[in-house]
């Protein structure tokens, strides 16, 4: 779905509504606003009629969302790497999709057999934005103790290696891994392998002669395999 000006008009009052929510943070409540706009255009370009949940339902929860990681990243004196915001997204929104179509909480177990990542590891993903607090992950013992502290990494593992995938241990390394590269190697790598565009192509993109993209995407590599071999 494209989003126009006619449409955020017509869900103004609704990102006005979830903003002044979170008035007691002290942020300005305009640029609490303007966070929300994000997450309801986000909303537009991510909704399935075929989940059958109201749009509205979705795009309050995700100008909520986008609003609560706002405030966590501004307060944090943690930088929360990207590939873990994603994941936690990726979970969340199965748990919201869970919710909506079985009026209930998924179990942890549930959410590990569907992620392929073992319970410790779901757990520790949800520490992030600490949302786990929202849901009931019913376990034999009782409530489960989640904390806001940062996430064990060493403990996010897959529950079951699969033919012809990386297991989630063997992903995470590959990105952190990553994310130590400079910020040109980060997107000659991600126009190359993630975006599958030829050197020629990531040159033009770049501003760069296609001599220079192969150079980078060569010392990349050889940075990450000595990155990787430290492991």
């Amino acid at each position: 779905m494209k989003i126009n000006d006619k449409q955020i008009e017509k869900y103004r009052p609704l990102v006005k509504r979830i903003a002044a929510k979170f008035k007691y943070t002290g942020e300005p409540l305009e640029d609490l606003e303007q966070v929300g706009y994000i997450g309801l255009i986000n909303a537009y370009n991510l909704y399935n009629p075929a989940k059958k949940v109201k749009f509205e339902t979705y795009a309050s929860w995700l100008i909520s969302g986008e609003i609560q990681h706002y405030l966590r990243d501004k307060k944090s004196a943690i930088k929360i790497p990207e590939w873990m915001r994603k994941l936690n997204k990726r979970i969340n929104e199965y748990i919201f999709f869970y919710q909506e179509e079985n009026k209930t909480d998924p179990s942890l177990s549930e959410i590990s057999k569907k992620f392929n990542i073992a319970e410790e590891g779901i757990k520790e993903i949800l520490k992030i934005y600490n949302l786990a607090k929202t849901i009931s992950l019913d376990q034999k013992d009782g409530n489960v103790e989640l904390t806001d502290s940062f996430p064990k990494i060493g403990s996010i593992k897959s529950t079951n290696y699969q033919t012809f995938r990386l297991p989630i241990e063997d992903i995470i390394t590959l990105q952190m891994a990553v994310q130590k590269l400079k910020n040109i190697q980060k997107k000659v790598i991600y126009y190359l392998f993630e975006m599958d565009l030829t050197e020629t192509k990531v040159a033009q993109k770049l501003g760069l002669s296609q001599r220079q993209v192969s150079r980078i995407k060569k010392r990349t590599l050889e940075d990450l395999k000595e990155e990787l071999e430290k492991e």
